[in-house]
Parts: structure tokens; C-alpha cells; sequence
């Protein structure tokens, strides 16, 4: 084989390796940006519900100081 083609198929292979690695990272950083996504979804529903809490807890103090 000449040293051209050896030297092209060298860089191919290099090539296909760093597909593969950023192809790994891309999965990696997904899979991050879905647990992230999930962990926002529970915190505001999280918030909701401390939210409500705290709209119970002043409903209730209004209606004490009413005198009910």
C-alpha cells in the first residue's frame, strides 16, 4: 500500500474514534438534560404545594383573627 493511502485511512480511523467519543458525550449531556428537566418538574410541583400550604395557613389566620 503507498503511504498516501495508509495515511488517509490513519486519519479515518481517527475520525471514526472521535465520532465515537462525541457521539458518547452527546448521550452523556442528554441524558443530564433529562434528569435536570425531571428534577425542575418535582421542584415545581414541589412549590405548588408549598404554595397551597401557605394560602391554607393565611385563609386560616385571616379567619382567626375574624374571630371564627
Amino acid at each position: 500500500m503507498s503511504e498516501y493511502i495508509k495515511h488517509i485511512l490513519g486519519i479515518e480511523k481517527i475520525k471514526k474514534e472521535a465520532d465515537a467519543l462525541m457521539m458518547n458525550k452527546i448521550s452523556k449531556y442528554e441524558k443530564e438534560i433529562a434528569n435536570l428537566k425531571k428534577e425542575i418538574c418535582e421542584l415545581r410541583q414541589d412549590n405548588r404545594q408549598l404554595a397551597h400550604q401557605v394560602e391554607e395557613k393565611d385563609k386560616l389566620d385571616e379567619m382567626r383573627k375574624a374571630g371564627m
